[in-house]
């Protein structure tokens, strides 16, 4: 499941088994767990929707992945992990 984490200052996107997974995770990997404001599971097609920009895209590497992809195209099984944030963006 893809889940969209909203804080006062970023959004993140993380994938987890469901939302206890996913709670019980974040807390024991990030310190600003209680600064989470609405947690929203997201379906497979407003995955599909939301576009991520890779930052290190490097336009000479054709080995390079895309500089655009798919929120959905980076959730991969159903492990915790973060796969997306309003943060990283330069």
């Amino acid at each position: 499941m893809i889940f969209k984490l909203i804080f006062d200052d970023k959004t993140e996107y993380a994938q987890a088994r469901d939302m206890l997974h996913l709670l019980q995770f974040y807390e024991q990997e990030y310190v600003d767990f209680q600064e989470i404001k609405e947690v929203v599971e997201l379906s497979d097609e407003e995955a599909k929707e939301i576009m991520l920009i890779n930052v290190d895209w490097d336009e000479d590497d054709p080995d390079d992945m895309e500089r655009e992809f798919s929120l959905y195209s980076q959730a991969v099984g159903d492990d915790f992990c973060i796969i997306g944030s309003t943060e990283w963006v330069n």
